[in-house]
């Protein structure tokens, strides 16, 4: 065999096994990247659109204060980015800090006014923020935009029960709420709420969402 082929040949393994080095690489990195960015996507889901058939199996992602600062961050870039202000909105209600996820919410219901989902997050945060009459005034408003908005009923019944302890007008919003959908899940336990024994045995943090 001729030296010159045998070089030949060499050089075409070598070039062979660098292109395969080269393309295996670049694989590994896009596999990487792709991870990463998994791993980091937020989940800007409202509270007011979960209801109990879509509740992960796994549990909720613990929000850090950075993770929070983070989004700050970025509505300082972008303020009128809808999708941050509800994100914002709703980790902060997850965290229990009803009060700083109030004005989020506004300023999301601002950009999206006639978004009901929206409008009942904020009257949900201003009940647990011990803000009763300026809940129920909100999910007035949520009503104006779905008179049939469920889970804006629903709310109402619990926060015109336990925040004002008004029983009929408890008992209106549960009626609409049967009319409108009689097969409800919620309305044995609802029912329950406004019997006599029921209302002194309610917990509004387990029931309102």
């Amino acid at each position: 065999m001729k030296r010159e082929t045998i070089a030949v040949g060499a050089s075409c393994l070598l070039l062979g096994g660098l292109i395969g080095y080269i393309i295996g690489t670049q694989v590994a990195f896009k596999q990487i990247k792709e991870a990463a960015q998994s791993s980091n996507r937020q989940d800007f889901a409202l509270p007011s659109s979960t209801t109990p058939s879509s509740i992960p199996e796994t549990p909720p992602t613990v929000t850090t204060s950075a993770d929070l600062e983070a989004l700050k961050k970025a509505l300082e870039a972008a303020p009128e980015n809808l999708s941050l202000l509800t994100g914002l909105a709703n980790k902060l209600y997850d965290a229990a800090r009803y009060k700083e996820a109030i004005p989020y919410y506004r300023r999301a219901l601002r950009l999206e006014p006639h978004n009901v989902n929206i409008s009942t997050d904020l009257g949900t945060a201003l009940f647990y923020a011990g803000q009763p009459d300026d809940a129920i005034a909100q999910f007035n408003r949520s009503l104006q935009i779905d008179p049939n908005h469920i889970q804006t009923l629903h709310n109402l019944v619990i926060v015109n029960l336990n925040g004002k302890k008004d029983v009929n007008a408890a008992r209106e919003a549960l009626d609409r709420l049967k009319s409108i959908d009689p097969n409800n899940p919620s309305i044995p336990s609802l029912q329950s709420m406004l019997s006599p024994q029921g209302t002194s045995k309610t917990n509004p943090r387990q029931t309102l969402f």
